[in-house]
């Protein structure tokens, strides 16, 4: 297995060989040079953020390979003085730069980490007045918006509701299934799954199963990497170049 990694969106280990490029771009050289023969010594999320970092140790110290997958992605080679020393993407941003030379820091987080979430902190979810309670969950909360529907709709309460109406009930509902969905993240029952609906397509790729796609077809796989391999390179980026290239081949065909 070849470790994958494409920015903005997926990291994870493909029993796929993916097709190299003739000429290898500056970014992967620049890796080649640090990383060539380097040790992988840790894989870690950074708080509940979609950051990863792989810690590798090489004969001139203990690099850091991050790969932001948020946004638009970055990946991002760190040196050991943590200082920038290669990126995919080069950017000035309001609250932080990645640039050549810089020290390197994360996205300063402006959610929770639900991880540490109490039932006290729940309530901060009413300052939110007049919008959705879908909406207020993403912002108090480290969760995408396919989970928080989720949450909210193992709890009964209906995601248009206006944070400033939830009742104590309603909050305790809340709290209690994003435990218990945290519970089955931490892989207690995961069931990892690709999700097919009623025209045969491939719609989308959970760790767990979720109540919004209770009325669809799942396929089961054993491990969430085998599912997320499958799905993406079915459906995602590799699946479409191949198209593409498959139909110039055939052109070019017609043409000799």
């Amino acid at each position: 297995s070849q470790l994958l990694v494409e920015a903005g969106k997926r990291l994870h280990l493909t029993a796929y060989t993916i097709k190299k490029p003739q000429k290898p771009t500056a970014f992967c050289m620049a890796l080649r040079k640090h990383l060539t023969n380097g040790k992988i010594l840790g894989l870690q999320q950074h708080e509940f953020e979609r950051t990863v970092t792989i810690s590798m140790g090489t004969r001139e110290g203990n690099f850091q390979l991050v790969t932001e997958l948020f946004g638009e992605g970055n990946i991002i080679l760190v040196n050991p003085q943590n200082v920038v020393l290669y990126a995919l993407a080069y950017r000035r941003m309001r609250d932080r730069n990645i640039l050549r030379g810089e020290v390197f820091k994360h996205a300063p987080s402006t959610v929770r980490n639900p991880l540490n979430l109490s039932r006290l902190d729940l309530a901060d979810l009413r300052a939110f007045g007049h919008l959705e309670v879908v909406r207020a969950l993403t912002r108090l909360v480290s969760i995408g918006g396919l989970y928080a529907e989720e949450v909210l709709l193992r709890a009964a309460v209906e995601k248009t509701t206006r944070c400033e109406a939830l009742t104590e009930q309603e909050l305790d509902g809340i709290f209690t299934q994003l435990r218990a969905l945290l519970y089955q993240l931490s892989g207690a029952e995961t069931e990892p799954s690709i999700v097919i609906n009623e025209k045969g397509e491939w719609v989308d790729v959970t760790p767990i199963r979720l109540e919004r796609y209770a009325h669809l077809r799942h396929r089961v796989y054993e491990t969430f990497n085998e599912a997320v391999d499958e799905y993406f390179t079915q459906t995602g980026t590799m699946a479409r170049v191949s198209k593409v290239e498959r139909e110039l081949e055939r052109e070019l065909s017609k043409l000799n």
